[in-house]
């Protein structure tokens, strides 16, 4: 069977929308860490562990779909690095942190600017706005969590500078 995934993850997003795509994800790694202990525990075979993982897989590619593959991306990296250092196996190290706070809210304008213009191109599939607007969620999102690390960070800072008086 072929399958036209980019289809079905739109009309699984148009239909039910992020939050719900979010928890129905949470939902299923459940499902998965139950199947992979009842496996272990030999309640289950491998074929209950490879189904809950396909479901797993399936909404993760979703999520990636609807604008967080390159969050996805990074943090990947950063724990394959980090595992790669637990199990002695040289790497390279990491890049810089990835764009500013501002070099990411500046793009994802940009991207709002280019889903805009396709969005008012009655010539153009809809699929291509909705596909800018994602990326530009998935920028916002990133910028958002960089803002919250760097105040945590300061906050963290503030805190030890007041202890060490």
């Amino acid at each position: 069977m072929t399958t036209n995934k980019t289809v079905i993850y739109d009309a699984a997003f148009s239909r039910w929308g992020f939050d719900s795509q979010v928890l129905a994800l949470a939902e299923e790694s459940s499902e998965l860490a139950a199947a992979c202990s009842r496996f272990i525990n030999h309640k289950t075979n491998g074929s209950k562990v490879a189904e809950e993982a396909a479901d797993v897989e399936i909404m993760l590619e979703q999520l990636r779909h609807n604008g967080m593959g390159n969050m996805i991306d990074q943090e990947k990296t950063r724990k394959l690095t980090r595992l790669a250092q637990v199990v002695g196996v040289e790497v390279q190290p990491l890049q810089s942190f990835g764009p500013s706070v501002l070099g990411l809210i500046e793009e994802a304008a940009e991207q709002i600017d280019i889903a805009s213009t396709l969005y008012k191109d009655r010539q153009t599939s809809n699929r291509f706005a909705s596909a800018r607007a994602r990326m530009a969620i998935s920028l916002l999102m990133q910028a958002a969590q960089k803002m919250m690390r760097e105040q945590q960070y300061a906050e963290r800072m503030a805190t030890k500078v007041e202890n060490d008086e």
